[in-house]
């Protein structure tokens, strides 16, 4: 039975358009084009084209604002669509925050990117916060609690199934699951042709996020050479904020040594013996972001092995290293450093 013009009028209220702007406010969809979200609902149309023709546009304006915008004069029938395209949009949008929650064991079973992530020996417990994923995809993973790549890859083959994912979201889904690992490499610490993660990769995104003038700013604080227009951009930057970048930096690094502890003691055991760990740092191939993710480092644990130790030269030999049990360390340490460096 057809639905009667009553009924209609009833459907598209003022009540109702401020409880499905509310519910799109924290949606993943907000910025996704109503066109894709009206073909994916098989409905009508959206006839209007554009980048910015989002319910981002538009839900932050009331009933009256929407209904007296240049879109929508006189247009009733476009806000009837752009409120079934909302509410049918969230009628799938919303049990998303439950397919994350299946049973370990079952989406462990099913997912075959959580066992492709197993094959190259990348732990599905590994944070979103230290992949190279953009900064909206990262802001979408925190609005919907995606804290893992367990969780990513459980909530992206579900949500794959409904509607077409774009962006990074879609190249890393893709690349997990028919293991390119090149692309693979563009968003998470992976070294082609060797399995695990890498820290120099990880400290490499973290390095490569920063915006480029305070980029050069860290870099020319770490002794980089800038150009003339490089240096006009770094000077730019306030002495306060390149601390304030440092200490982010920092935290940010620390939270990667609870993954990477053993490379953390590789480079403790360079620091201690004074070597430099600019070759450590090689495998990022941007000597910029070398530099700064070197000197952050070696600065970041010299503050926990404390100064390194006088030698003498040429020798090497610290003045209180008299003891062969002293010199056995020292050469075992360099020995396991040199087999690390040559396993990975």
């Amino acid at each position: 039975m057809p639905e009667s013009e009553d009924n209609k009028q009833e459907k598209y209220t003022s009540a109702r358009w401020d409880k499905l702007r509310a519910s799109f406010q924290s949606s993943m969809l907000v910025d996704t084009r109503l066109s894709s979200l009206a073909e994916s609902l098989d409905t009508e149309k959206w006839p209007m084209s554009g980048k910015d023709e989002t319910p981002a546009k538009y839900i932050d304006l009331s009933f009256e604002e929407l209904s007296e915008s240049e879109e929508m004069l006189d247009r009733p029938e476009r806000i009837r669509l752009l409120m079934d395209i909302l509410e049918g949009t969230l009628a799938f949008d919303d049990p998303f925050g439950e397919m994350v929650q299946h049973e370990e064991s079952q989406a462990d079973d099913d997912n075959d990117v959580i066992k492709n992530l197993r094959r190259l020996q990348i732990s599905p417990d590994f944070p979103l916060s230290l992949t190279n994923l953009s900064r909206e995809s990262r802001q979408l993973c925190r609005n919907q609690e995606l804290r893992t790549l367990k969780e990513f890859a459980e909530f992206s083959q579900n949500m794959a199934q409904h509607i077409v994912l774009a962006g990074d979201f879609r190249k890393l889904l893709n690349a997990l699951a028919h293991i390119d690992e090149k692309t693979i490499a563009n968003y998470l610490p992976y070294r082609p042709g060797n399995k695990g993660l890498h820290l120099p990769e990880a400290v490499g995104f973290a390095v490569g996020r920063i915006e480029t003038e305070e980029r050069l700013a860290l870099y020319r604080r770490c002794g980089g050479r800038l150009e003339d227009d490089e240096r006009a951009l770094a000077e730019r930057v306030s002495q306060q904020r390149i601390k304030e970048l440092e200490r982010e930096l920092e935290a940010k690094i620390e939270e990667m040594f609870t993954w990477f502890a053993r490379e953390k003691e590789d480079l403790k055991s360079m620091i201690h013996y004074g070597q430099s760990l600019d070759r450590f740092f090689m495998p990022i191939n941007a000597p910029a972001t070398e530099l700064i993710a070197s000197k952050t480092v070696a600065g970041l644990l010299r503050k926990e092995t404390g100064p390194v130790p006088r030698t003498d030269a040429p020798t090497g030999k610290s003045p209180t290293a008299d003891s062969g049990e002293e010199k056995g360390g020292f050469l075992q340490g360099i020995t396991r450093f040199i087999r690390r460096m040559r396993d990975r």
